[in-house]
């Protein structure tokens, strides 16, 4: 699939991943629409790569945001579902406005934009979901998170099954943890951070990555491919990766 003159939509595109991605899709010759709630960010990223952006709060109502696109561009080629957050925390210490949040924010709002962004993708056209590796692979502090990623994960996939006849294709990113801002929110003492310092994810590396997929139309970016492996043997032992992994799980 060429990049060049398509109409890629980025959420969350101010920082971290989704900044990563614009910046790589802008070298591809996309033409970009960077959506994010910090305007300032927002703005000097979209004069920097010449691309169109709208701020918007993505726990508002996602249709009016792609009523606006609508209106604007008339069609999309390709929707990229990247804004999310997530917070380490035990359950029984996780506030219900943060579970309420982090659903609305991680699950209810791009399925609710992909929906409404259907009828402006034709055929050729994609969906890239970022989900993560914590959707296969469930570590303790991160109960709300996982279970907002694990959606996703099987959300593509059953969207993949359906809008393949219209020759839509779905995608989802599944990466570890990567060296962004994420942490500032999701990990507050910054102790999870500094014991993965080691494996982190480069943004830059990672976009690549991504960029190669959605020209090759894969069906998931899994990395690091060490996580990914373990994510498999969860699938099939859980018992004994869950002992395995303990002193991974326990990082946080």
């Amino acid at each position: 699939m060429q990049l060049i003159n398509r109409t890629i939509v980025i959420t969350g595109a101010s920082s971290g991943l989704g900044e990563a991605l614009a910046r790589t899709l802008h070298k591809e010759g996309a033409n970009l629409i960077l959506i994010a709630r910090r305007e300032d960010r927002l703005q000097t990223l979209a004069s920097e790569l010449q691309a169109d952006y709208l701020v918007y709060d993505l726990e508002k109502a996602p249709e009016i945001l792609a009523k606006t696109l609508a209106n604007r561009y008339g069609r999309i080629d390709i929707l990229i579902n990247n804004a999310g957050f997530g917070e380490f925390s035990f359950l029984a210490d996780t506030s219900i406005e943060t579970i309420e949040s982090m659903h609305r924010i991680n699950v209810l709002s791009p399925v609710r934009l992909t929906k409404a962004c259907l009828p402006l993708l034709k055929e050729g056209g994609m969906i890239v979901n970022v989900a993560s590796q914590a959707g296969k692979l469930p570590t303790p502090k991160s109960t709300i998170y996982c279970m907002t990623k694990a959606a996703m994960l099987q959300f593509s996939n059953a969207l993949r099954l359906e809008l393949r006849p219209k020759g839509i294709h779905v995608m989802t990113v599944n990466p570890g943890p990567i060296a962004t801002e994420f942490f500032v929110r999701a990990d507050v003492d910054r102790k999870y951070e500094q014991n993965v310092a080691s494996i982190v994810l480069s943004k830059e590396r990672l976009a690549s990555t991504v960029v190669r997929a959605i020209e090759r139309r894969k069906r998931e970016v899994n990395a690091p491919w060490w996580m990914e492996l373990s994510a498999k043997g969860y699938g099939v032992m859980p018992r004994l990766i869950e002992w395995l992994g303990k002193p991974g799980f326990d990082k946080k």
